[in-house]
């Protein structure tokens, strides 16, 4: 993309917006929270561009809270130490690995029994970039040890982004939404015994929000070949979650490339007025300001130098006086 090309490129620029893309802007950071509804399953179907899934009267029967925290915050954070963020709802600690392709659980700790299960083969839950017709596959494995016996775990899955188009909850309807389907299988043995999980699901993710925005699943369990119970249920964010509402609404288009960058990066965007610029660094804080002045329609671009910012994630927040807001997420690399 040259700037000297200004219709290409926003002509590619406002394509990559009709069809969302999920990416590092879905990468979850500390100190966000979530609370999610928890409803029946639905049957929420509907492939390929341009769809609207109705969820609108989906039966709710609870909530949850999910919380993202610093690596220093958790409990079992020195058995993970390459972690970038962990992720905790009711005490369990899920410790998340940030990459350039994508997500990935390196491990968990359970503070009911309790155990530290370690990923000696990581488990890939999210594929960057990703957008429609985007498919990987994936196997992880582990072990932990309860009561001195050694059980071992294993994992595979397939998945396929299906869909993209608005996602209408009881509370409201959410935009350029992007719909991941897939299958899993989870596998924990030892001490003389088999316990098999398997799921079907849908994922519901909005560029911009550092976790699904809804989930849709239809899971079954059992030991030794005996059924042990199913699992049926549909959740989706709560409007006051975090930034939910705010990313709902956000009318400002915004891009970051190269991503992952090491020394410089250009923002694309197609705001004008009077702007702001905010980068803010993993934590929350912010590690760079500017204002901004752009006149005119069109596609603009700010240089910025991140050769002084240490390795990891960023989000970048451009907003303006009218109440426009456009965010992107970036990688630096060293």
């Amino acid at each position: 993309m040259r700037s000297s090309f200004l219709l290409p490129a926003l002509l590619t620029l406002t394509t990559a917006f009709a069809q969302p893309t999920v990416d590092q802007s879905c990468a979850p950071t500390a100190g966000s929270s979530y609370t999610f509804v928890l409803a029946d399953m639905l049957n929420l179907s509907g492939q390929g561009a341009g769809q609207v899934w109705d969820a609108s009267g989906a039966f709710i029967t609870g909530n949850d809270v999910v919380d993202f925290v610093a690596l220093g915050s958790s409990v079992a954070g020195a058995s993970f130490p390459t972690a970038d963020v962990v992720q905790t709802s009711a005490g369990n600690e899920t410790f998340i690995d940030v990459a350039s392709d994508g997500l990935y659980v390196i491990g968990s700790y359970n503070p009911n029994l309790p155990i530290t299960s370690v990923y000696t083969n990581v488990y890939k839950y999210l594929q960057f970039p990703c957008t429609l017709g985007t498919t990987w596959t994936d196997t992880y494995g582990g072990s932990f040890t309860f009561s001195g016996i050694t059980y071992v775990q294993t994992g595979s899955g397939t998945y396929e982004a299906t869909g993209y188009g608005s996602l209408q909850l009881p509370w409201g309807t959410l935009d350029n939404v992007l719909r991941i389907d897939g299958t899993e299988t989870y596998t924990e043995s030892g001490n003389g015994n088999s316990y098999v999980f398997t799921s079907i699901f849908s994922y519901y993710y909005k560029p911009g929000v550092g976790l699904y925005v809804a989930r849709n699943i239809d899971a079954s369990a059992e030991l030794n070949g005996a059924p042990q119970g199913t699992q049926q249920l549909f959740l989706f964010m709560d409007q006051n979650s975090i930034g939910i509402k705010e990313r709902s609404a956000m009318t400002l288009g915004l891009e970051a490339f190269p991503n992952p960058a090491q020394d410089q990066l250009t923002l694309l965007f197609t705001a004008e007025g009077s702007l702001s610029l905010d980068v803010m660094d993993a934590e929350g804080r912010v590690v760079m300001r500017r204002s901004l002045e752009r006149s005119g329609a069109g596609l603009f671009r700010e240089q910025l130098d991140v050769s002084g910012l240490s390795a990891g994630l960023y989000t970048a927040l451009v907003s303006g006086a009218d109440g426009q807001l456009g965010m992107t997420r970036f990688l630096v690399q060293r």
